[in-house]
């Protein structure tokens, strides 16, 4: 997808968590959260060159595993992306704890959430502002 594709369904996603109930509807948040930060990950892949706009990460386990040139990743990724790959590597594991699973919610959930949330979020928006320069 290209990196405006990316962002507006990033946009999309962030617009509906906006509208919904941190307790009633926190399997939603969570999913709409990893989505939305999956998105705004593959934009700034794409901004940086890292990534060419027809490969994406398809899913957050996965993360940059399946990429074809995994010396180019090793050379192109600095610790500041890498945080931010760590950052959206939490929705995954609370997927399967509290979406999947029975995990108890709380407000120790929501806040490593939002921790995981605002990371992407500050990284990418700052990424993707370079490059719109």
């Amino acid at each position: 997808m290209k990196i405006d594709e990316h962002v507006a369904k990033a946009k999309r996603f962030e617009a509906t968590i906006q509208k919904l109930n941190i307790e009633a509807d926190y399997e939603v948040i969570n999913w709409a959260s990893m989505h939305f930060c999956t998105h705004l990950i593959n934009g700034a892949l794409h901004a940086r060159g890292i990534t060419a706009e027809d490969w994406d990460i398809r899913h957050t386990w996965y993360l940059l595993e399946d990429y074809p040139d995994q010396a180019r990743l090793a050379a192109k990724l600095d610790e500041e992306f890498h945080q931010a790959l760590r950052a959206l590597h939490v929705f995954e594991n609370l997927r399967q704890t509290h979406v999947r699973g029975p995990g108890p919610y709380g407000p120790e959930i929501v806040a490593r959430a939002k921790i995981a949330y605002d990371r992407v979020k500050e990284f990418c928006g700052k990424t993707l502002a370079a490059v719109a320069r």
